[in-house]
């Protein structure tokens, strides 16, 4: 009986935390969508729908990734919440060099 009031409430944490990320997605997206094109504005260029949105979701890509990698250096440093040192090694050359979507966004 504890045990299945406890899964309950597991997948109502799951389901709020999907939805606060999504709230979040959508406003990072629509963020990223509104500097791109005032940037492009600015620089008398065009851009695609389609690029934008691709930048857009790489940037939150990056976004979450980069949010986990604090709180694990953090965890690291027995601590449970990030500091300006976590951050600053996150910007480290060598810890940047292994990040995917940092490349692919390099490429556009």
């Amino acid at each position: 009986m504890e045990t299945e009031r406890i899964a309950g409430e597991d997948q109502d944490m799951d389901g709020e935390f999907d939805s606060v990320r999504e709230v979040l997605r959508d406003r990072f997206r629509l963020s990223s969508i509104s500097i791109a094109h005032a940037q492009a504005r600015r620089s008398g260029l065009e851009i695609s729908e389609p690029v934008v949105a691709c930048l857009a979701d790489l940037g939150f890509q990056f976004s979450e990734q980069l949010a986990k990698d604090l709180e694990r250096f953090a965890r690291h440093a027995g601590r449970k919440s990030v500091n300006t040192e976590d951050v600053i090694l996150s910007g480290e050359p060598s810890f940047l060099s292994n990040r995917p979507v940092l490349l692919l966004c390099t490429f556009y």
